[in-house]
C-alpha cells in the first residue's frame, strides 16, 4: 500500500508556473526519473521577465491612477499637459499588458509539456525491463499442441476479417464477422455488468468527440497531438480513450463535502493514430487505430487515492480471473510512466500464440495533475476547498482480451472454447469453424 505525505499531496500537480520557480531542481529530478532531456530554462527566464514586467505594471497603474486623480482637481491652465501625460501612460501600460500576455502564450505550452511528476514508491528506472513484476494470478495453460495466435486462429474460424479492415480503412484497422462480432459484444456487456454489479460503478455513455480544452484537461494535448484524430471542421477530437470525455463531464467542477468517491465506468470505441509506433505487438487485434474498451474512472479524496489505485486494480484483474486467463501485475518504472501519471500498474495478460504477456489494462494516480487543469475540486469542510485526486483504469481494453481468450481456450482442432461467463451472452458454448 502506498502513502502519501503533505509534500506529495502539494507536488504532484499540474505543474504550476510559481511551483517550477519555486522547486526548480525538484522539477529537474522529476525530469531525469522520467528520463526526458527536457530542460526547464526557458520557463524560468519567461517566468522571471513576466515577474519583471508585472512588477512595472503595477508600478504604472499605482502612477496612472494618481495622475487621473490629479488631473479632475487640475487648473485649465495644468489640464493639456496631465491629459498627454495620462495617454502617454495609459499606452505605455497597455504596451506591458501586451507584452505580459504575449510572455504568457509563449509560458503556457512549455508548462502544459511537463510530466506529472513521479511518486516517491515509482521505481527508477530506463525502459520495461527496469518494470517491476508485483503478483502473479494464475498459470498458463498447459496446451498440448502448437497453440495458433489469434490472428491465424481468427481467420481460420472466419470471425477476423483484417483484408476488409484494410480494404476499408487501412492498416490496423479489423473487421468482425459472425460470432467474433458477438464475443466482443458479449465482452463489453460482461465487463460493464461485473463493474456496475459487484464494484458499485456508475455506467456513462460519453460523447465519441470532445473539445480541445477537454483534451488538454485530460493531459492529452499538447504531448499527444500526433497521436489524435482530429475533425478540423468543427475542431473536436475523436476520444482516445473514455478517461478523456469522463473527466470533462466534470470539469469546473466542485463537489460538497462527503459526496466522494465517484466511480464512473464507460464503454467507448476509442482511437489512436499510434503514430511512429515500433510495437512488435501490431497484429490482429493489438494496437490497432481504433479499438473498444470499457473504462473506469474515480474521483476521490487525496488521502484515498493510492487504496483506489490497489482497488482498482483488483477490479480490472476480476474480469481476468472470471475469464480463466492467466496474468501479472507490474508497477511501472519511472521512464514508463504514463504523462499525467504518477504511479502506474499494468496488468498483462499471457497469450501462447504468441508467447509473451500482451497489456490489457493499465491503473493510473494521476493525484492532482488532470484535476487542476480540469479545474475539480471538493469541499473539506464548510470553508475550504481542495483539488481531487483522478484514477482511471482500463476494465479492460476489450481486443485485447478477446486476443487472449481466443489463444488461451483454442482447442487442437482449431475450435475456441467460451469461458461459462460468456455463454449467457453468446448462447453458445464454443466457437468451430463450420459455425
Amino acid at each position: 500500500m502506498y502513502r502519501q505525505t503533505a509534500l506529495c499531496y502539494t507536488i504532484c500537480a499540474m505543474l504550476s508556473l510559481d511551483f517550477v520557480r519555486q522547486h526548480p531542481e525538484r522539477v529537474r529530478e522529476a525530469l531525469r526519473l522520467r528520463r526526458d532531456s527536457r530542460s526547464i530554462d526557458e520557463i524560468l527566464r519567461l517566468a522571471e521577465q513576466q515577474r519583471g514586467l508585472a512588477t512595472r505594471c503595477d508600478g504604472l497603474y499605482v502612477s496612472l491612477k494618481s495622475l487621473k486623480e490629479t488631473l479632475k482637481n487640475a487648473p485649465v491652465e495644468q489640464r493639456a499637459t496631465l491629459s498627454r501625460q495620462v495617454k502617454a501612460l495609459t499606452q505605455d501600460v497597455r504596451s506591458l499588458e501586451l507584452q505580459i500576455t504575449e510572455s504568457s502564450n509563449r509560458l503556457q505550452p512549455l508548462l502544459l509539456g511537463l510530466p506529472n511528476i513521479p511518486h516517491e514508491s515509482t521505481q527508477e528506472g530506463n525502459d520495461e525491463s527496469d518494470d517491476r513484476e508485483l503478483r502473479h494470478w494464475g498459470r498458463p495453460p498447459a496446451i498440448h499442441f502448437e497453440p495458433q495466435p489469434h490472428w491465424e486462429l481468427g481467420e481460420r474460424l472466419g470471425i477476423l476479417d483484417s483484408e476488409s479492415g484494410v480494404k476499408v480503412a487501412g492498416s490496423r484497422f479489423v473487421a468482425l464477422r459472425g460470432a467474433g462480432a458477438r464475443l466482443e459484444r458479449a465482452l463489453i456487456a460482461f465487463m460493464l455488468d461485473v463493474h456496475t454489479r459487484e464494484h458499485s460503478y456508475t455506467e456513462v455513455m460519453p460523447p465519441h468527440l470532445v473539445k480541445r480544452t477537454v483534451m488538454q484537461a485530460a493531459g492529452q494535448l499538447p504531448k499527444f497531438e500526433d497521436q489524435a484524430y482530429f475533425c478540423g471542421e468543427d475542431e473536436l477530437y475523436l476520444n482516445p480513450t473514455a478517461e478523456v470525455p469522463l473527466l470533462g463531464m466534470h470539469s469546473d467542477t466542485t463537489f460538497p463535502e462527503g459526496t466522494l468517491p465517484l466511480r464512473e465506468t464507460a464503454w467507448t470505441t476509442a482511437f489512436r493514430r499510434e503514430a511512429g509506433s515500433a510495437s512488435r505487438q501490431t497484429r490482429g487485434l493489438l494496437r490497432l487505430h481504433q479499438f473498444n474498451k470499457v473504462e473506469l474512472f474515480q474521483i476521490v479524496p487525496p488521502q484515498l487515492s493510492y487504496d483506489t489505485l490497489e482497488q482498482m486494480t483488483t477490479h480490472a484483474e476480476t474480469i481476468l480471473q472470471q475469464l480463466d486467463l492467466s496474468y501479472r501485475v507490474v508497477a511501472l518504472c519511472t521512464a514508463n510512466l504514463p504523462f499525467t501519471a504518477t504511479k502506474t500498474l499494468d496488468i498483462e495478460v499471457w497469450m501462447p500464440g504468441m508467447g509473451e504477456y500482451v497489456e490489457v489494462s493499465s491503473v493510473s494516480n494521476c493525484e492532482t495533475f488532470q484535476a487542476r487543469r480540469a479545474n475539480i475540486k471538493y469541499k473539506v469542510d464548510k470553508t475550504k476547498t481542495a483539488f481531487v485526486h483522478t484514477l482511471n483504469a482500463s476494465g479492460l481494453a476489450v481486443g485485447c482480451t478477446m486476443a487472449a481468450l481466443l489463444e488461451v481456450h483454442q482447442q487442437a482442432d482449431g475450435s475456441v472454447v467460451i469461458p461459462k461467463v460468456l455463454r449467457p451472452y453468446m448462447g453458445i458454448a464454443q466457437i468451430s469453424s463450420n459455425q
